[in-house]
């Protein structure tokens, strides 16, 4: 089980999306979650990086995204946090599901597949630390 924090940090380059894949992928073996569990959190997490290269860096390579993992309680938690542009989760459109798929805008799932895949997901922005995602998953049952 992890006993403290492990953190990745890249450039946010697209091209890194992988190793952080790989890096999550490892610390939610650490702590026994099955592997349905660790697909569901490597798409969370790809996502929130995604969003993160692409709308808070506006596509530049040269910003950093810090992947921290660590277990609270029964909970796997993994942290995305990035210096780019603010991001105001509620400035988000709820998705139109009940709409033809041709219908749809372009875009705009990221955060509902985040909370779909996960237990919980706080976003929060604050000023000198950047935007943050943090996203739990239960990894056992509760004793």
């Amino acid at each position: 089980m992890l006993a403290r924090e492990y953190e990745l940090c890249v450039s946010s380059k697209l091209a890194n999306l992988a190793r952080i894949s790989a890096f999550v992928s490892e610390q939610a073996r650490l702590v026994g979650m099955t592997e349905d569990q660790i697909f569901e959190v490597q798409m969370a997490v790809d996502e929130a990086c995604t969003n993160a290269m692409e709308h808070a860096y506006g596509g530049r390579e040269d910003g950093e995204v810090r992947v921290c993992c660590y277990t609270e309680g029964d909970d796997f938690v993994v942290r995305v946090t990035d210096f780019g542009e603010p991001f105001d989760p509620d400035a988000v459109p709820q998705p139109r599901l009940d709409v033809p798929l041709e219908q749809r805008e372009v875009g705009g799932l990221g955060l509902f597949f985040m909370r779909k895949l996960m237990d919980r997901v706080d976003i929060a922005t604050t000023k000198g630390q950047g935007n943050q995602v943090v996203m739990y998953k239960r990894h056992r049952k509760p004793s």
